[in-house]
């Protein structure tokens, strides 16, 4: 049988979707992950849930250990979906959204494994667990845009991008975060399938008239919890 790991927040675990059975402690030759793992159920089956900023949501994007993450979590797992926030890089993306990101670019805080020995891989976003989540979400007619052909770029951070960054990314990308594209390399250089789902919870700087405020990325990002708890779980129910 699958287990699903999950890549999330604490909106996640303190939810009455997933049932906590049991956590385990994790070390790994990477360090300590970000928290310790939570088992539990989500759909009537076993899935395993990692806290990407910590249980007490206090790790900066820059220093998450992201390979004791995806490592520790491989232990338990056979299949990661990793649950993040975004910014929209244009203007005709509806906030709040949420994307199934087709795929990504990280040119400059790349992360892995092999720093002892020479070895390309490709990455990529799962094509299965991909078509699962669209279907799910498409055939559910969420109260919320769904985006299924973004492509994601990560920034290093903590800060937000300057006016003219996000003027050179929308050339490239529709948005922009901060940790996903890190989970997915990782996850393909020790061949685990790895998906996400994103919500899109602002604007970049300087597109439309908003001013960006961290309360408020927060605030929409409940806003379309409800449907990421709902996609999650069916996908669960699927396995």
């Amino acid at each position: 049988m699958s287990t699903l790991g999950i890549i999330g927040g604490t909106g996640f675990k303190d939810s009455k979707t997933f049932q906590i059975t049991d956590t385990i402690t994790s070390e790994t030759s990477w360090g300590t992950p970000s928290s310790p793992l939570y088992r539990g159920t989500i759909g009537g089956k076993d899935t395993i849930l990692l806290l990407r900023h910590g249980a007490d949501r206090d790790i900066p994007p820059h220093r998450i250990n992201h390979r004791a993450n995806i490592y520790a979590l491989n232990r338990e797992a056979d299949r990661i979906i990793g649950i993040s926030s975004a910014g929209a890089l244009h203007d005709n993306i509806a906030v709040p959204s949420i994307s199934i990101p087709e795929d990504y670019v990280n040119l400059w805080c790349t992360e892995t494994f092999y720093d002892e020995e020479i070895k390309h891989i490709t990455p990529g976003l799962s094509t299965n667990i991909r078509k699962t989540l669209i279907e799910i979400a498409t055939e559910k007619e969420l109260d919320i845009d769904l985006r299924t052909e973004d492509t994601y770029v990560q920034t290093q951070g903590p800060r937000l991008e300057t006016r003219a960054e996000v003027r050179f990314l929308s050339g490239y990308a529709e948005l922009v975060g901060m940790t996903m594209a890190s989970e997915a390399t990782l996850s393909k250089e020790i061949n685990v399938d790895y998906a996400s789902i994103v919500s899109v919870d602002n604007y970049g700087h300087g597109i439309g008239q908003e001013k960006i405020r961290y309360e408020d990325i927060v605030k929409r990002a409940k806003t379309s919890w409800a449907a990421v708890l709902d996609i999650i779980n069916a996908y669960a129910e699927g396995l």
